[in-house]
């Protein structure tokens, strides 16, 4: 909501259209979805190159002991259940928008997101494939470039004037 001046002592509330408040809430989901995934990339990248993952053993609960690079993982994987909740509000704030193209696109970001997901679990649980880790990585890929087409329809929808 927001508060209009009509005189000096008296405020106007109204609120926004449903359409604009749902681009703009769908601009700002994208900012933290774009900050999120570079924050991933990042930790992906450290991962790859710095952190040695044990192999599943029966010895460990989950085949997992106490390695040094066990908190990196876990924010990692914590950070992509993230993105695929984003991912998810960003289909729903689509659904509302009524356009085709930005529905496709979420629903392209939300696949693309649950691919990464869960080749990122297989790789992790699987033995480490290496086709876990370059679907993962498709996975990233398909991601940004839908992100990267919905903020181009979000900005369509609403050109600023000035």
């Amino acid at each position: 909501m927001t508060a209009r001046l009509i005189d000096k002592e008296h405020y106007v509330l109204y609120m926004m259209p449903m359409k604009k408040m749902m681009s703009s809430g769908m601009t700002a989901m994208l900012a933290v979805f774009f900050f999120f995934l570079f924050l991933q990339f990042l930790l992906g990248m450290y991962i790859n190159l710095f952190v040695v993952i044990p192999v599943m053993s029966p010895s460990f609960m989950m085949g997992y002991g106490p390695y040094g690079g066990f908190p990196i993982v876990m924010a990692h994987m914590f950070l992509g259940i993230l993105i695929g909740f984003i991912s998810l509000g960003i289909l729903f704030l689509s659904i509302g928008s009524g356009k085709r193209n930005v529905l496709i696109s979420a629903l392209g970001l939300f696949l693309s997101v649950l691919l990464a997901g869960i080749d990122g679990l297989f790789f992790l649980f699987d033995g480490q494939n290496n086709i876990n880790s370059y679907l993962m990585s498709t996975g990233f890929i398909l991601a940004m470039f839908f992100a990267i087409l919905l903020l181009t329809y979000t900005y369509q929808m609403n050109p600023r004037t000035g």
